[in-house]
């Protein structure tokens, strides 16, 4: 009896940013648990419509609508390409009418359309929305999401922080791609400017064989840090904001269990959810 095949190894011939960043950066299934349960645990109703902003290639947003049939989501960013391989990738291999339910657009999330409001939720999640380098951008674009939500809504961040997260290093993670294959996630905090927290981050990738896929997504972003991000939602109406912490997996990392603190832990990085009540 002949042994299974093993798959072709990842390269940077055969294999495709979009995918790579999913397997190593998003969780869309733990991401869409969590916002549910908040939302069904505030608002005592499930969340039914949804935005996700800087949506990319719509990988939330689709997990969203694939969890019920009376789920709703519209996806807003201004990166055509990324939003035609979304459609493409993500719309287009969900199961019976779930494609229809959900609406990846180009649209800048400060300015979003009419059919991008009166929404449950609005997700600004992979720090995306630290683009906006900015106290008034920032600031405009919280008022936005505010005036977007339907009178009970909620906004949910994501942040990350600690005392590495101004600090210029790489960090290495090897991550499966299944069947046997597997390629290193490298995070490169490239350069960080403490006059005014802007900073230049690159995602590379690197393979079993051949060259890495280096710079392959590029952010210049701003750390925000929870304290600025807090005060400036209070600011723009939200009448609570909730931090949720992740827990401790005691082995230096987090454990996946977000819970509301009042006070944090000094550690070398965190990654932490942020939920304002309109």
């Amino acid at each position: 009896m002949q042994g299974r095949a093993r798959s072709p190894q990842l390269s940077r011939a055969n294999a495709d940013r979009h995918e790579l960043y999913t397997l190593a950066v998003q969780s869309p299934d733990a991401e869409i648990d969590f916002v549910t349960r908040i939302f069904r645990k505030l608002r005592g109703r499930p969340l039914r419509r949804l935005r996700e902003d800087f949506c990319g290639t719509g990988a939330t947003a689709c997990e969203f609508v694939s969890r019920h049939a009376d789920n709703h989501a519209v996806g807003l960013d201004l990166d055509t390409r990324t939003l035609a391989w979304g459609r493409e990738h993500r719309v287009g291999k969900l199961a019976g009418d779930a494609r229809d339910r959900v609406n990846l657009l180009r649209s800048d999330v400060r300015t979003p359309p009419r059919g991008a409001r009166n929404v449950d939720a609005v997700l600004a999640m992979n720090f995306s929305y630290w683009i906006l380098s900015d106290r008034g951008s920032l600031l405009g674009y919280f008022k936005t999401v505010r005036d977007s939500l339907a009178p009970d809504g909620l906004f949910f961040l994501d942040t990350y922080g600690g005392y590495e997260a101004s600090k210029e290093m790489q960090e290495r993670r090897r991550v499966s791609a299944g069947r046997g294959r597997w390629f290193k996630y490298v995070w490169d905090q490239a350069w960080f400017d403490p006059l005014s927290n802007h900073m230049k981050c690159h995602i590379h990738f690197e393979f079993e064989r051949g060259p890495a896929w280096n710079k392959a997504f590029t952010y210049r972003w701003r750390l925000w840090s929870i304290p600025e991000t807090r005060e400036l939602l209070l600011e723009a109406g939200f009448k609570r904001v909730t931090i949720y912490w992740e827990g401790d997996d005691n082995k230096g990392g987090g454990n996946g269990v977000f819970t509301p603190r009042k006070v944090g832990e000094q550690c070398a990085s965190f990654i932490a959810y942020i939920v304002a009540e309109r």
